[in-house]
């Protein structure tokens, strides 16, 4: 009498239990990179201590730079043709005085220059 085997499952090979383990390891070290890369941008994105921003309108511009580039900030001077105040002098900053920004921030000084 020939016996029968109900419900039989071909057997799994050894291959295929490494192809499963191997992309099991792939997922999980996708997700450890993801998790460091995630890590530095933050770290990146919030570094440089904050400072608060001194006020430098009515300064000259060596004066404004001076102050500017001692808190570790960096200056980009927009030259006004014109205007009312002595040539050579700050008659607007962005982002104002007082305002807390991390270094090295750029602040943004606007400078009277003759016509």
């Amino acid at each position: 009498m020939a016996s029968v085997v109900s419900g039989s499952q071909p057997q799994r090979t050894i291959g295929s239990w490494l192809k499963r383990l191997l992309w099991r390891v792939t997922f999980v070290s996708l997700l450890v990179l993801a998790f460091i890369a995630g890590s530095m941008a933050t770290c990146y994105l919030t570094r440089g201590e904050r400072v608060t921003v001194p006020n430098v309108v009515g300064k000259t511009e060596p004066e404004a730079r001076d102050l500017l580039e001692k808190q570790g900030l960096r200056v980009v001077v927009i030259e006004v043709p014109n205007a009312p105040e002595p040539v050579g002098t700050v008659v607007r900053q962005n982002p104002k005085a007082g305002s807390v920004v991390r270094r090295p921030f750029p602040v943004k000084i606007n400078v009277s220059r003759p016509q």
